[in-house]
């Protein structure tokens, strides 16, 4: 059983990441933009607690997925790479798990 996921998964996880963290960002910056003025104190509470919470939630996912990024980079460089734990012998270890099969653990 592999200690992690091969190192080209990884690498792709991590631009999935980025890439998430950038779309995020750039939607909680429009549903920012989106507050507008009602007029009615009651609709205008609604509407601005709603839009917080639509921001909030997208900038909680944003923090995830960075807060992901650095334990999925360690597996990104291989077991090879100068720097990185040693994973141990590698007796039996050589057969890669997909991504699918670790989340079932």
């Amino acid at each position: 059983m592999p200690l992690g996921p091969a190192p080209e998964r990884a690498r792709a996880a991590l631009e999935q990441l980025d890439a998430l963290r950038a779309t995020v960002s750039s939607a909680e910056d429009d549903v920012l933009a989106c507050l507008v003025v009602t007029g009615e104190p009651r609709p205008q509470r609604v509407l601005d607690d709603w839009l917080d919470q639509v921001a909030e939630t997208l900038r909680e996912l944003g923090d995830q997925a960075a807060a992901l990024s650095p334990t999925i980079a360690r597996f990104a460089a291989g077991p090879e790479a100068p720097g990185t734990p040693s994973q141990g012998p590698s007796v039996g270890l050589d057969r890669q798990v997909p991504l699918e099969a670790e989340d079932a653990r």
